[in-house]
């Protein structure tokens, strides 16, 4: 019995079918979802995975980007056995931000993974770890829990209206209603490293705005407190580094 739906929204035909293939290769079986997004059809990923959380027949949902790869046959095995062990409202990511200072890094946010990015198969992780540990928040990348939950707490397509941070709320809002967030160890392949833009730092606002009661928000792509002046001040930084392209 199929106990995993992996959901995929994807522009990229090939760079899907690769997906596909690498899933494939697996040594347990899943149900795959593909969202076509080639024509653009939908205007956010929350709105095109929000379409699918009906059809899901598993007990677990992952949900993926199309540049994933797991090089090692027993990847979603390990990604199972991890989620078997949350409970009903707690996310599982493989890359996951917590504050650096609590970890003896000094910094606002120190990164949490083992996943190998671009061609150069660089990892992001600040921070050696074994097995599954607690963060704040977890990356878009590939990320998931139990279906029932996201059937109950959908994605949110007004605070999440374009391609970023939709992984991030659900993680801020499943720590709201008591639930935990998690980072695993497995070390799969992101054949991209993400890129911020000026969707993402005003969704970043926005969402720092809507959680202003949880102090901080920490991703894998940076961090600030959540009052008025932090967050604005945060946002004015980015801006100025993505007219400048030095970010």
């Amino acid at each position: 019995m199929k106990l995993i739906t992996v959901v995929c929204c994807y522009n990229d035909w090939q760079q899907y079918q690769e997906f596909r293939e690498t899933l494939k290769k697996q040594n347990i079986t899943c149900d795959l979802i593909g969202i076509d997004n080639r024509k653009r059809q939908y205007k956010s990923c929350s709105s095109a995975l929000n379409t699918v959380s009906g059809a899901v027949k598993t007990k677990y949902i992952v949900y993926s980007h199309q540049d994933i790869r797991l090089p090692e046959e027993d990847m979603l095995a390990r990604f199972l056995g991890y989620l078997e062990q949350t409970g009903p409202y707690d996310i599982l990511g493989v890359a996951g931000a917590v504050s650096g200072k609590k970890r003896g890094k000094g910094g606002d946010v120190c990164v949490l993974s083992q996943v190998r990015h671009r061609e150069e198969l660089v990892t992001a992780g600040e921070l050696e770890y074994h097995g599954m540990t607690g963060c704040e928040t977890v990356d878009e990348c590939f990320f998931g829990g139990w279906t029932e939950c996201f059937r109950e707490r959908p994605f949110d397509e007004k605070l999440c209206d374009d391609w970023h941070l939709y992984a991030v709320e659900r993680c801020l809002a499943a720590r709201a209603g008591g639930g935990h967030v998690y980072v695993c160890d497995i070390p799969m392949i992101h054949l991209s490293g993400g890129k911020i833009n000026s969707a993402y730092n005003k969704g970043f606002r926005r969402l720092a705005r809507h959680y202003r009661d949880a102090g901080w928000i920490r991703t894998v792509c940076g961090a600030s407190r959540t009052d008025w002046l932090h967050r604005n001040l945060f946002y004015m930084k980015r801006k100025l580094l993505i007219c400048l392209r030095r970010i």
